[in-house]
């Protein structure tokens, strides 16, 4: 898990740092800080999206894998995909506020 938050945060990071000039511009002409974390927290949203479906996937058929080859009951629920569901969001929603530091102390002036 704290493997997954460190890539998303990299990610994350290396986006904002991308579009620094932009989300500048946008805190010059007032646009408030929730703004930019709304903006991350979405872009964390669909990374988690992107991620659970093919790992839901990919679970899923090791889940029936073993079943096969060892006899054992193991069904993936989707009360377990939602908790799962639940706690990629949770990591990836960290990793974007975390992300959203640099903009908090960034100012427009120094970056022009």
């Amino acid at each position: 898990m704290l493997v997954g938050i460190v890539i998303v945060y990299q990610v994350l990071s290396t986006d904002v740092a991308d579009h620094l000039r932009e989300y500048a511009t946008f805190k010059a002409v007032g646009y408030p800080h929730r703004f930019f974390i709304g903006i991350i927290l979405v872009e964390a949203l669909i990374l988690a999206a992107l991620g659970f479906l093919p790992g839901i996937v990919i679970a899923t058929g090791l889940y029936a894998a073993l079943n096969a080859a060892t006899g054992l009951p193991l069904v993936m629920t989707w009360q377990v995909a939602l908790s799962v569901l639940m706690g990629t969001m949770a990591a990836c929603a960290l990793s974007g506020t975390v992300a959203t530091r640099r903009l908090a102390v960034a100012d427009p002036a120094d970056l022009f």
